[in-house]
């Protein structure tokens, strides 16, 4: 049987990290990249539309959710992004900055990003195989087994940087979670984020049009979450960034069987009241037009369209002037609050990430060594810490995957695990 001093299961941005902090700490030591799939990182690849937004300046709490959040917090003091930017400059991958805190490397290409990443794990000895699909974990007397249908490999610390079960067909999985139930630990439900969301009354007439407006996330008359940007009209329902960055919130009510609306602001930048004065004005320049025309020059055609038709107003054959000040206050509270009914997710298939994994409570918040099963370490997408789109969940898998490699590796050089812990 093969033994290592450190087994990491997943070569995705977390476990790379982790080998590379882990031999960096303690070169020494023989560790093992263990990754199910042809070749590590294939995630990483299609982060950022392929541009691989890996890393945010604002990493703030409330920019993520789950039960790993207080890990988060803890872990952030010493993973800061000026330590992040130093770790991604070590691996020859410089950054720049864009809008929002958000940074991409300066090549703007993800595989640069996984080749230094690859290199520098191979430059400093870490052996990795693929097509290693770990299905067992079992806790010994002075370390684990980890076992495939094929082979069993002995590891004195092990590290599951596993992932999740969103986008499958870029390697997500459950398995990791499965290894860490395997040693007694909680897993939370699991919920699509960063996700399109579907929709009830969406005409398909609608289908690729975009607007920059404001979407809401309404739940019992109450805003949930509200995001701005650019949002996609789909033949299921809704996309685009801020419709993604609440879906976390979204798949949380759906999962409560609470009623969920999709409430668009066609006109974020004028109040209502500026915007009845702007249809006033319309009134008078379109007073011999058919309202169908109304809008022409402010919204898409078929949306504008679209928008009559959920005022009531009808028919769309009569002139504008013939619009009385009831019908110009419905129709532009129609337009600051074009609603749709929530019905659904686009699933795990196409989510981004996944809400839920290991509870955080039963991991260190300086090492992320397990509660339940001491030389047990745990990074990035496995634990239940979930970040909004914009570079956060990348942000999250560098400082997990730092600091799990480094501590496995000091507890290693050490001589810390503890015999009397041992199963």
């Amino acid at each position: 049987m093969k033994q290592y001093d450190i087994i990491i299961i997943g070569g995705g941005a977390s476990g790379l990290a982790a080998a590379i902090a882990a031999k960096r700490a303690a070169p020494s030591c023989e560790i093992a990249l263990l990754e199910r799939q042809q070749r590590v990182g294939k995630k990483l690849l299609a982060t950022g539309n392929g541009r691989c937004n890996l890393l945010n300046r604002f990493p703030t709490p409330n920019r993520y959710h789950g039960s790993g959040v207080s890990l988060l917090k803890a872990i952030y003091q010493t993973k800061d992004v000026p330590a992040l930017v130093s770790f991604l400059d070590s691996i020859g991958i410089p950054i720049t900055e864009e809008e929002d805190g958000k940074c991409y490397p300066c090549s703007l290409q993800a595989s640069s990003v996984l080749d230094n990443l690859r290199l520098m794990a191979e430059h400093l000895g870490v052996l990795t195989f693929c097509d290693w699909e770990a299905t067992r974990l079992q806790r010994q007397k002075d370390g684990f087994l980890v076992s495939s249908k094929e082979e069993t490999l002995f590891g004195r610390r092990v590290i599951v940087a596993a992932g999740n079960v969103a986008s499958k067909h870029l390697g997500g999985t459950d398995l990791g979670l499965t290894l860490l139930q395997q040693m007694s630990h909680t897993i939370t439900p699991f919920l699509p984020s960063i996700v399109q969301l579907k929709t009830g009354g969406n005409p398909k007439a609608l289908s690729g049009i975009k607007i920059n407006g404001t979407v809401s996330l309404l739940s019992s008359g109450n805003v949930v979450q509200r995001e701005y940007g650019e949002i996609l009209f789909t033949d299921y329902g809704l996309s685009g960034p801020p419709v993604l960055q609440l879906s976390g919130a979204a798949s949380r009510l759906l999962s409560q069987n609470k009623e969920g609306i999709l409430s668009l602001d066609l006109f974020p930048k004028q109040s209502l009241e500026e915007l009845i004065e702007i249809l006033k004005k319309r009134k008078a320049l379109f007073s011999d037009f058919p309202l169908e025309q109304f809008f022409s020059g402010l919204l898409h055609k078929k949306l504008s369209l679209s928008v009559m038709k959920s005022a009531g107003l009808s028919p769309l054959s009569r002139k504008g002037e013939t619009l009385n000040e009831p019908e110009l206050l419905n129709l532009a509270k129609t337009a600051k609050a074009f609603s749709f009914p929530l019905t659904g997710t686009n699933g795990f298939v196409n989510a981004q990430v996944t809400a839920g994994g290991a509870l955080g409570d039963e991991f260190s918040k300086t090492t992320l060594e397990s509660k339940k099963a001491k030389g047990l370490f745990a990074c990035g997408e496995v634990l239940d810490v979930d970040g909004d789109c914009g570079g956060f969940n990348l942000t999250w898998a560098w400082a997990s995957g730092l600091t799990a490699g480094e501590a496995a590796a000091h507890s290693i050089l050490e001589g810390s695990y503890d015999r009397r812990t041992s199963r």
